[in-house]
């Protein structure tokens, strides 16, 4: 009576087919077309299984909006299970609209297409690592104004400088890929703002002695620290204060006798990046440091030693 043409409808419904058919020809309707895809199947430990609206939270909309995903990462994730060529004609068309793909009905996979959400994040991760710092920050406003209120008038007050600490890594060959959605930019570089800095839990590494660690900190702002040294001036300084307190400053030379040293560059460059974020990995730490600035850096370092 509506004058349907074409029921799309999940392989679930394919053995109701015979009924349906019997059906519209008891009543002398005109018969539908009937497409019957195969179904969105997600990992559920060692089980395949049909994802359910009722109990997985990724079949919701609402999901991937609370999360602060970007849409064009949702889209591009649909459609790599849409047709199985999608994820090489992305590989040989990287600036090309999703649009300029030509959709196969034949291509489109007949045995359940897996919905992964690290595959997601992967795609989402790409997709925001090309986008400019201001496009960034615009996003994030947005995703915090509803989202994470605290935040918004964070990064807000001081935007230029949350755009510089979003730049980081960016412009290169390789942008950094830290954030799968904007849900996690907080929690990616809280530490950059005093008013989130507030008691952190360090994550020292190979060098507990707090001994050890005052006096590397104090010896890099006694002797080392300038505001003014350029990124190659910075690091030299760095091999310079290993040298005088017993770390190899050369990675060769203490792979070759490592039992000379009481370490090597890398635990000198963690302390001093531990002390200014309470993390052991971050981006890089000569930028970080050039954004902090000395009263921040000094301060930081203090309360460490």
């Amino acid at each position: 009576l509506m004058h349907t043409t074409h029921v799309v409808r999940g392989q679930e419904w394919l053995p109701s087919v015979p009924k349906h058919v019997e059906l519209f020809e008891t009543f002398g309707f005109k018969q539908p077309k009937y497409i019957h895809n195969s179904l969105l199947l997600k990992q559920d430990g060692n089980v395949r299984r049909k994802i359910s609206k009722r109990k997985d939270p990724e079949a919701l909309m609402g999901y991937y909006i609370e999360h602060g995903y970007p849409k064009e990462a949702i889209i591009e994730s649909l459609m790599t299970i849409l047709n199985s060529n999608y994820e090489e004609w992305r590989d040989n068309n990287p600036e090309s609209s999703y649009l300029e793909f030509e959709f196969d009905p034949k291509k489109v996979g007949t045995s359940g297409a897996l919905y992964d959400l690290e595959k997601l994040d992967n795609i989402s991760k790409n997709l925001i690592s090309r986008m400019s710092a201001e496009e960034v920050y615009d996003n994030l406003v947005h995703y915090t104004s509803i989202y994470d209120t605290e935040f918004n008038r964070i990064v807000t007050e001081n935007p230029d400088y949350t755009k510089r600490i979003l730049n980081i890594e960016r412009v290169q060959d390789k942008p950094r890929k830290d954030f799968a959605n904007f849900s996690d930019v907080r929690n990616s570089i809280w530490y950059m703002y005093d008013e989130l800095f507030v008691n952190p839990e360090y994550e020292w590494m190979k060098i507990t002695d707090t001994n050890e660690i005052k006096n590397i900190i104090n010896t890099y702002i006694d002797e080392f620290y300038s505001e003014n040294d350029d990124k190659e001036e910075w690091f030299n300084k760095i091999k310079l204060m290993c040298d005088k307190l017993g770390y190899a400053s050369n990675m060769k030379d203490y792979k070759q006798n490592p039992d000379a040293f009481k370490g090597n560059v890398a635990d000198i460059s963690t302390v001093l990046r531990v002390a200014l974020t309470s993390k052991s990995q971050t981006p890089d730490l000569y930028e970080i440091m050039n954004i902090l600035e000395k009263d921040r850096i000094i301060k930081r370092f203090k309360d460490i030693s």
